[in-house]
C-alpha cells in the first residue's frame, strides 16, 4: 500500500514539475518576444544632436501621471552619468597631457571641480522626445540633452572652473599646468560631442540607404 501511495506522489510530482518546466519555458519566450517588440531606441538611446537617456517606471496603480515623473527622472539620472562618465575618462586624459599626474593636491582639484561642473547640468533643459508603453504597463521614456545647451553648458563649465581655480591655494606652477589641462578637457569634450553627432548621423543615412 506504501508503495503504491509513494508511487502516484512521485507520478504527481513528475507531472507537476513538467509543467512548471513548460510555463517557465512560454515566459522565456514571451519575454524574448516584448524585447523584440521595443522600440529601437530604448535599446540605443544615443542620437546625432545631444546626449540623451532613456528612463523605466514599472507598472504602477496610479497609471501613467505618477509613471512618467518616475520614468523621466530616471532617464535625467542617466543622462548625468553618461556626461560624468564622460568627463572622468577624458579627465584622466588631460591630466596625462598636462603632465600632472601624480600631483596630488592638482589630482584633488580636478576631483573636485569636475564634481562641481556635473552637479550644474542643466537637467531642467533635458526635453521628452519619446515614450512608449509595453503590453505588461512599464513606461519608456527617451530624453534629450540638446547639443546647443549640452554646447553652452561647456562653455559655462570651462569658466566655471577657471574661476575655481583661480580662487585654489594651487602654487603657481600647479595652477599653469591645471589651466593647459583643464583647456584640453573641454577642448576634447566639444570635439567628442561634433564627432558623436556626425558618427550619428552617418549611420543613419546608411540606415535610410
Amino acid at each position: 500500500m506504501k508503495n503504491k501511495v509513494l508511487l502516484a506522489a512521485s507520478i504527481i510530482a513528475l507531472i507537476f514539475s513538467s509543467a512548471c518546466a513548460k510555463k517557465d519555458e512560454k515566459n522565456i519566450k514571451a519575454n524574448s518576444g516584448d524585447l523584440k517588440d521595443l522600440p529601437a531606441w530604448v535599446l540605443d538611446p544615443s542620437v546625432p544632436n545631444g546626449v540623451a537617456g532613456v528612463g523605466i517606471a514599472s507598472p504602477s496603480k496610479g497609471g501613467i501621471k505618477f509613471q512618467i515623473p518616475k520614468a523621466e527622472l530616471d532617464a535625467k539620472a542617466n543622462i548625468a552619468a553618461t556626461i560624468q562618465s564622460e568627463i572622468s575618462r577624458i579627465t584622466k586624459g588631460s591630466m596625462r597631457s598636462g603632465s600632472v599626474n601624480g600631483a596630488d593636491d592638482v589630482e584633488e582639484f580636478f576631483a573636485q571641480a569636475t564634481k562641481e561642473v556635473v552637479k550644474n547640468l542643466p537637467l531642467s533643459g533635458v526635453k521628452r522626445i519619446n515614450i512608449f508603453k509595453s503590453e505588461d504597463g512599464t513606461l519608456y521614456v527617451h530624453m534629450l540633452l540638446s547639443s546647443e545647451d549640452y554646447g553652452k553648458f561647456l562653455a559655462d563649465s570651462q569658466k566655471s572652473f577657471s574661476a575655481q581655480l583661480a580662487k585654489s591655494n594651487l602654487a603657481r606652477e600647479s595652477i599653469a599646468k591645471a589651466g593647459e589641462a583643464s583647456k584640453e578637457l573641454f577642448s576634447e569634450l566639444e570635439k567628442e560631442r561634433e564627432t558623436k553627432g556626425e558618427a550619428k548621423i552617418g549611420a543613419n543615412e546608411k540606415v535610410a540607404k
